[in-house]
């Protein structure tokens, strides 16, 4: 069982970091370093960095995320953009994410402006596709430097359902 919550303090911000510094051969992204670490200040400073502790009070996940998308230079502020989730290989099994999603779902909710969608890019893989596709749209492939995207959106109404599932 995990417990996830905001990172709000910059022990927490820090913390992450170095879980995500520490796994980054196995986060699955295909953008270089210094796009994942800009990313990630981005969420932090957009207070958009979630954390997943273990029983033992260790950080086992992170979801980091930001209110607007890079698609529209962050304008459309009702549209969300997860750029990282990584939750440690021994823990991915069965409903690991749900927490994280419920989370995510609750703070949306508390924001002033709607939501209208969350957003994500993951490699245009077969088995992506059929992870993403009961829950998630694809909506384009894209083919920048770092490979083959697909573009993923998820309605709000639709995160709200798996809140309360």
């Amino acid at each position: 069982m995990s417990t996830w919550t905001i990172a709000v303090t910059e022990e927490e911000r820090e913390e992450a970091a170095l879980f995500i510094c520490k796994h980054s051969a196995g986060l699955g992204l295909r953008y270089n370093w210094c796009t994942i670490m800009n990313s990630l200040v981005y969420c932090i400073e957009d207070n958009g960095l979630l954390i997943g502790r273990g029983q033992d009070g260790g950080i086992i996940g992170v979801l980091a995320h930001t209110v607007g998308t890079l698609e529209d230079g962050y304008k459309d502020r009702s549209r969300i953009e997860v750029h990282l989730l990584f939750v440690e290989g021994g823990r991915r099994k069965g409903a690991a994410v749900l927490p994280a999603v419920r989370l995510l779902t609750r703070k949306l909710l508390e924001q002033p402006a709607e939501v209208s969608e969350i957003v994500f890019f993951a490699p245009a893989t077969e088995n992506n596709r059929r992870r993403f596709g009961g829950s998630a749209e694809l909506t384009k492939t894209t083919e920048p430097p770092c490979g083959r995207l697909d573009f993923y959106t998820v309605a709000f109404d639709r995160m709200l359902k798996l809140d309360y599932a």
